[in-house]
């Protein structure tokens, strides 16, 4: 008698679950936190009556407040639970606070809201998926996996500022604001029980490997030319003490402290930018939607090519030309020249978006990326939260962005220099076969 066969679904490596995760959770990191709050910015202080600065002063409490409990959260973001429970309060503190913003009247309402509530939702949850939890996960398909997590925080210009802007054409900026948090809480939330911080949590190894069965042998994530070190070779890494000893550590915080300076309030600006030299509402949006569209279209190209080349050779060239399109976008005189500036600067930007937390478990390992990003974090955080106000407070002292766009333009031509001077660090020799995957490297 003929025996049924049944079928079987394929076994997923739960890796690839995470990855889902932490691109559904960038988007909302991106979509809410930046270019959400440019699409805001004209209607609710025009309806408030407040100034650029006071209402970008709530990003710049957002960061500080990031930067403030890194060092505390960070460690938190190595333990078997503490992701996981971390992603969940993140979820509840984002969609609450965005949910209350729509009753706000007086600042310091918004500046509790979205600055303060929306800091600790930052740090404790969503950006931890990508530069801490995916690193853990995968080693050798580190570079593409990292490629495509970056897309998550590019479907945040892509999808929110144009949404939002048509619920606030259609209704109010207030029930804009209701209608994010409830989207931002009904999805977060239930995603966030999916966290786990390791492979070996689960009894798995990194990149999907089975038990017993020898991974592929490749060479250190960082050494990938002729020309460049020996490097990390076990995947422990180095830890937070000898990370602190590298030169390339306070190179990269420099570099990653002059793009927030940038980042921070460029992008919170752009939109209500082209605004302000004439075009519509609907139209301005728009450069979220290009500047998004190119820029996720090659992340995972950037991803892929970490995995062959040095990774401070494919962010240092591009954020070298992300300073030239900030020129563009100074020149842009309707939506034509408005589409291809904010695509170009897309397509550049995207590789520091995609690879900086690649750089850093790369050249630091696995093991302690939690602790490691919570050093480097306020760095940042210092530059990325004097950016909006600044770029604020220039442009209603002068009318104009010009001048504070020339400055970010500066800042990122310096730190990709600063970027291709940052050598892997040192560090001796791993086991024959590390546990993780990794071998070390036969030419060191």
């Amino acid at each position: 008698m003929e025996q049924k066969r049944g079928f079987h679904f394929p076994v997923i490596y739960y890796g690839w679950v995470l990855l889902a995760v932490a691109m559904i959770a960038g988007s909302f990191s991106t979509g809410a936190g930046v270019w959400g709050a440019s699409v805001m910015a004209r209607p609710m202080t025009e309806a408030l009556g407040w100034s650029r600065a006071s209402y970008f002063g709530a990003l710049t409490v957002r960061s500080l407040v990031a930067g403030a409990l890194a060092p505390i959260i960070g460690p938190l973001q190595d333990t078997r639970n503490g992701p996981r429970r971390l992603m969940l309060l993140s979820a509840v503190l984002l969609g609450g606070s965005l949910m209350l913003t729509t009753w706000v009247e007086y600042r310091w309402q918004f500046y509790l809201l979205f600055g303060l509530l929306g800091g600790v939702a930052q740090v404790t949850g969503i950006n931890a998926l990508t530069r801490v939890i995916l690193p853990k996960w995968f080693v050798r398909k580190r570079g593409r996996v990292m490629g495509l997590a970056a897309m998550g925080p590019g479907f945040g210009p892509m999808l929110f500022p144009i949404s939002i802007q048509a619920l606030i054409e259609l209704f109010d900026w207030r029930e804009a604001w209701f209608a994010l948090g409830l989207a931002a809480f009904l999805i977060l939330v239930p995603v966030s029980f999916m966290v786990r911080t390791r492979p070996e949590d689960m009894g798995l190894l990194p990149d999907g490997d089975k038990p017993g069965e020898p991974p592929p042998v490749r060479s250190d994530p960082a050494r990938r030319t002729a020309a460049a070190p020996r490097t990390i070779s076990a995947p422990d890494g180095l830890t937070v003490r000898e990370s602190l000893r590298t030169v390339a550590f306070w190179l990269i915080i420099g570099a990653f402290m002059l793009v927030g300076l940038g980042m921070g309030g460029f992008h919170a600006n752009l939109v209500t930018y082209f605004q302000d030299i004439g075009l519509a509402a609907s139209v301005a949006a728009l450069s979220g939607t290009a500047f998004a569209v190119a820029s996720v279209s090659l992340r995972p190209v950037w991803g892929l090519l970490a995995e062959r080349v040095t990774v401070r050779y494919l962010i240092g060239p591009q954020l070298i030309l992300s300073a030239g399109t900030v020129l563009l976008i100074l020149n842009v005189g309707g939506q034509t020249s408005m589409l291809i500036a904010a695509g170009l600067h897309g397509l550049t930007i995207g590789a520091y978006i995609t690879l900086q937390n690649l750089m850093v478990a790369d050249y630091f390992g696995r093991a302690h990326l939690g602790a490691i990003g919570g050093i480097i974090r306020p760095f940042m955080t210092v530059a990325g939260a004097t950016s909006p106000v600044l770029i604020a407070f220039l442009f209603d002292l002068q009318d104009s962005y010009t001048t504070a766009f020339l400055i970010i333009a500066t800042a990122w031509l310096i730190a990709g220099g600063l970027i291709l001077l940052a050598a892997p660090p040192r560090q001796q020799a791993g086991p024959a076969t590390a546990p993780g995957g990794l071998a070390p490297d036969p030419a060191g």
